[in-house]
């Protein structure tokens, strides 16, 4: 038994969705970079002997861009 060939509307789909996810996770890495940045510039500006903002700022980038991927995903369900 050969397997169904999808329709054309049936791969735009995928391929919609297969891009979402994709600038999601994109998405996710540029909210980490600009938080440990951000936290690299305070840290450099208050003059602090640890990395406490920019360990601060990476979390926070880390959350907010799990947050938005989680949510992405689960408006493909």
């Amino acid at each position: 038994m050969t397997p169904k060939k999808p329709t054309e509307k049936e791969q735009k789909k995928s391929l919609k969705n297969y891009m979402q996810v994709t600038s999601s996770v994109f998405q996710m890495g540029a909210l980490i970079a600009l938080g440990a940045y951000g936290g690299k510039y305070l840290d450099k500006e208050y003059s602090l002997d640890k990395a406490w903002f920019t360990m601060l700022g990476t979390l926070i980038g880390l959350a907010v861009g799990l947050y938005m991927v989680l949510k992405t995903l689960n408006s493909k369900s």
